[in-house]
């Protein structure tokens, strides 16, 4: 949103990304970025990708698993909602 992201944090998510076993990219369109391309890392990288969102993003092709359904509704019963 025009805003410059944090270095250090932008490095840990990079860190994250890079050394995960599942992303879940619940609830975003995927569009901003630089955080757009952490879930595409994190695939690049070997980890399963799970998106979960209303509406489809670009990178549901990439993605092991897309849930198109209301995010309380999927995640309520993990939660405790």
């Amino acid at each position: 949103f025009g805003q410059s992201m944090p270095e250090a944090e932008m490095q840990r998510a990079t860190e994250l990304a890079q050394h995960c076993d599942l992303f879940l990219a619940i609830g975003s369109s995927l569009v901003v970025w630089p955080a757009a391309g952490f879930p595409l890392l994190a695939r690049n990288c070997g980890a399963r990708l799970v998106i979960i969102n209303n509406e489809p993003t670009d990178q549901d092709d990439i993605a092991d698993l897309v849930i198109r359904h209301d995010i309380g509704e999927t995640l309520g019963p993990f939660v405790g909602n």
